[in-house]
């Protein structure tokens, strides 16, 4: 079953990428629609904040095992 969080690797806080992993679309996308939704009077800004600190972050170390991975190549 997947599990919705933010990416330790996301640009400000890991929402959008989060959610594009869990939706399965790419996160340029993700990011669009909510610069989209910026321009309306719908309140996107509170709402990214609030999944900002309701979302739990990635538990696993991606960015260790990334680096790890990447030496080990050298």
């Amino acid at each position: 079953m997947k599990r919705l969080y933010r990416a330790n690797y996301g640009e400000i806080g890991g929402v959008c990428k989060g959610l594009s992993d869990y939706c399965d679309i790419d996160e340029s996308i993700m990011r669009i629609i909510f610069i989209v939704f910026i321009f309306t009077p719908f309140p996107i800004v509170l709402v990214y904040l609030l999944m900002w600190i309701i979302i739990p972050k990635e538990t696993n170390n991606y960015d260790n095992n990334n680096q790890n991975d990447i030496t080990k190549n050298y």
